[in-house]
């Protein structure tokens, strides 16, 4: 007898996360160590004996603390797998749901069959066996999957714009700005909705930091919370020093049936969306929007045929806190709506597994669904700057009809048009801040910063701001976007004095 396209319908059978606190050197693990415990975990948690050895494709999240050969390859030697596909990921945090995404499109379509996703982190080992969890950037590979786009322009990187924590104190203060907020109202906002994100991480078991903080610790720079990028404190920021690992297995309702996996165990990919804004970030139309995840979000929605108010449980990607804010502005969630925005406590306090922080959420949401099956869940997922967005709506209970991915259309194409102003190399002349963004030293003390204006023409320059420590610390205490003042061109730079 021939199987309905509903036996066909994706689901998630097995789920499992790693947390792991080593006291010294003897302890310490590396990246595929943690992985394998996870896999083990999810494992057990189908309740399928040799899971792992059944799978015929296997995908597995960049790992950043330590580099393989052959990452999976060694790591279905190690699981005792042989799968017909394998793939690797470059850096891109939205790897976790994107396989996911994947993976339910090659099971509909009889490319897969059983699918093993995961990923982990050891820095938290690596710094206790090597003294420094430092690591280089990952080389491109041609048989790595996924987007390979390089994120930072040339610009961009002449000013020093390279890392996470360059970029997103511009969308911040940008957001402020744009929101109408002063300085101290956005230092509250920050640690109300922080200190929220942190009591969920308390709750979690697999989270790495277990007391919660108030709002007013988060906010208060002192001598371990210092100040590192305006606004943000180092209690705002994601904590890559982590040993976590998460995986999840994926196959079809047949399948799960024939294996005796318990239709308790069952989660439904209801869902999926992906879509990327402007890749560089000094070329979008503003520094506190991001459009392709508004487009991310609805596609995955239609195809669950699910409203985004009947969605019970929301994890939105938390490296920073502009990111989830910006996401829920754009799915025009008010900020009173009672849903927190995350299920795992956020990277700041959960922890930041590098690229598969994602991938836990989508486990704890798992767990959370199977609680309650009447639910339905949102996994949003980003890679780089607010860049690209991976979307997946969950639940334990099927939807209507068989899995059918909405088709792309030219959504892409009118996200691509939605370019910003002009550039300027060499600005001079009056202009305007339109955001900026200022690191701090180990004191805490604003040491360098970025500054993004427009010039009366309207066209964008980055310049850095005149280097006068009065001048730096009178923008970390009065509203400086908006303002007015001069840009120059001086030794290769451009600089700005108000």
């Amino acid at each position: 007898m021939m199987n309905s396209s509903q036996d066909m319908r994706p689901v998630i059978i097995g789920v499992g996360q790693c947390v792991h606190k080593p006291e010294d050197p003897g302890e310490a693990k590396k990246s595929l160590d943690l992985v394998e415990i996870a896999v083990e975990t999810a494992e057990e948690d189908s309740g399928v004996s040799g899971l792992s050895e059944k799978i015929d494709s296997l995908c597995l999240v960049n790992m950043l603390s330590g580099s393989y050969l052959d990452p999976c390859g060694e790591l279905a030697q190690r699981l005792g797998a042989k799968p017909r596909s394998s793939a690797y990921t470059w850096v891109g945090a939205t790897a976790p749901q994107w396989f996911v995404n994947r993976s339910a499109e090659n099971i509909v379509s009889g490319q897969a069959r059983i699918v093993l996703i995961c990923g982990g982190e050891a820095f938290y080992s690596k710094k206790l066996r090597e003294g420094s969890w430092d690591w280089d950037f990952p080389q491109k590979e041609s048989w790595m999957v996924g987007d390979l786009r390089d994120p930072v322009s040339n610009l961009e990187q002449k000013y020093g714009l390279v890392l996470p924590l360059h970029f997103y104190p511009l969308m911040e203060n940008a957001l402020r700005f744009h929101e109408g907020l002063t300085l101290e109202e956005q230092r509250r906002e920050l640690g109300d909705f922080l200190s929220r994100c942190s009591a969920i991480a308390a709750q979690n078991p697999y989270a790495w930091f277990k007391t919660p903080r108030t709002a007013e610790e988060i906010i208060s720079p002192t001598g371990s919370n210092r100040m590192v990028a305006f606004p943000y404190t180092k209690l705002m920021c994601s904590i890559m020093e982590v040993d976590q690992a998460a995986a999840v297995f994926m196959t079809d309702e047949r399948t799960a049936r024939e294996l005796g996996v318990p239709e308790g165990k069952w989660v439904y990919l209801l869902g999926a969306g992906d879509a990327s804004d402007i890749w560089h970030v000094t070329e979008r139309l503003n520094f506190y929007s991001s459009p392709s995840v508004k487009v991310a979000a609805d596609k995955a929605l239609e195809q669950a045929k699910i409203p985004l108010s009947g969605v019970g449980y929301l994890d939105f990607y938390s490296c920073f806190p502009c990111a989830p804010r910006i996401t829920r502005n754009m799915l025009g969630i008010p900020k009173d709506d009672l849903r927190p925005l995350t299920v795992t406590g956020g990277m700041p306090y959960f922890g930041g597994p590098g690229n598969s922080y994602s991938l836990h959420a989508i486990a704890r949401l798992v767990e959370l669904l199977r609680q309650d099956p009447t639910k339905a869940g949102m996994i949003q997922a980003l890679s780089w700057f607010i860049s690209k967005h991976s979307v997946g709506v969950y639940s334990a209970t099927p939807g209507q009809g068989p899995y059918r991915p909405v088709p792309s259309g030219d959504y892409q194409a009118e996200l691509d048009s939605l370019r910003g102003p002009d550039i300027v190399d060499e600005a001079s002349g009056r202009a305007e801040v339109e955001t900026f963004m200022l690191l701090h030293d180990r004191e805490g003390k604003p040491v360098s910063g970025v500054v993004v204006g427009r010039l009366d023409s309207r066209a964008r320059f980055l310049a850095r701001p005149v280097n006068d420590m009065a001048v730096l610390e009178a923008m970390t205490k009065e509203e400086v976007i908006g303002k007015r003042g001069k840009v120059r061109p001086r030794d290769g730079f451009n600089i700005f004095e108000f």
